[in-house]
């Protein structure tokens, strides 16, 4: 074969390819077309190029105030009102559309079966005890008894990634690890790519475990997710449930209980309770829908 012909061989495959990627475009192309879609349906406002609002306010369902969670985003790391919250399809707007309303009052709110919480933060740092940058959890809600540490998850899963963590992330250097997450990290380390973010759920299990405003309560982890309402038609979704069940059995001997949910479970949740319907309605208007 030569050079020309391989050129053409070359050039004929990228086109098929691509001509494939169109008629059946991925799971993450598909839910952000669907959750851009659905914006552009509800809202006055026009995304840009990129999916992305021209102003924070503009990302919140009615009922959320921006001034309600302006501080707490102001002082995490990555300048996220400016940056990556503008996207209609951000985990951190997606986590203040849902919690907003109890920033500055949590006691109504209801998660996990529990209720009567006297703090609630996003954004909250929870140093480790090591060098570097602090994890964020991207939201922290207190009571008497209780701490929930929420890692809000949107479209980040859906493109698997290699577990990454730095080398002085050791059990040597990490006392407050027990021997169940020590044993998960080093095979998290060893292991291949996967949907699921397990090294960054290790990062917050240990800064969680780190803080001594938390000393004497329960510490739950929870993996809050998005999916689409046909989420059992995509091989991606099913494999991140099955990588958040192994990761959960894992760890089920720790005094850090994780667990995981997704947000429509959530809603459900409240709604079965009988709790903030006004709120559930436009949250659902915004968020529940299929790809």
């Amino acid at each position: 074969m030569n050079r020309e012909t391989m050129r053409a061989v070359v050039v004929a495959a990228v086109v098929m390819a691509q001509s494939a990627f169109a008629q059946h475009p991925s799971a993450a192309v598909r839910a952000k077309q669907a959750i851009r879609q659905r914006y552009d349906e509800i809202s006055a406002e026009k995304l840009d190029d990129r999916g992305y609002a021209a102003r924070a306010e503009l990302n919140l369902v009615p009922g959320v105030r921006l001034e309600d969670v302006q501080a707490d985003f102001a002082q995490g790391s990555g300048n996220e009102l400016e940056g990556k919250f503008r996207a209609a399809h951000s985990s951190s707007a997606l986590a203040a559309n849902a919690f907003g309303p109890w920033r500055k009052n949590p006691q109504p709110l209801s998660l996990l079966g529990k209720t009567g919480f006297t703090a609630l933060q996003f954004e909250k740092k929870c140093p480790t005890g090591l060098g570097g940058i602090h994890p964020n959890l991207d939201l922290v809600i207190v009571g008497a008894d209780v701490v929930i540490g929420v890692e809000s998850k949107f479209l980040e899963f859906l493109s698997p990634k290699p577990p990454k963590f730095a080398a002085s992330y050791t059990p040597g250097n990490l006392p407050q690890m027990e021997p169940s997450w020590a044993k998960l990290m080093d095979a998290l380390k060893a292991g291949p790519e996967q949907y699921l973010d397990g090294a960054q759920l290790v990062r917050h299990y240990l800064g969680l475990r780190n803080q001594p405003e938390f000393k004497g309560k329960k510490i739950i982890l929870l993996n809050l997710f998005w999916e689409p309402e046909n989420w059992e038609d995509f091989p991606e979704y099913r494999q991140h449930r099955a990588e958040l069940a192994a990761f959960q059995d894992k760890v089920k001997d720790s005094d850090v209980t994780f667990v995981w949910m997704t947000y429509p479970e959530l809603w459900r949740y409240w709604e079965a309770q009988g709790l903030f319907p006004d709120h559930l309605r436009e949250i659902r208007k915004r968020y529940l829908l299929k790809i």
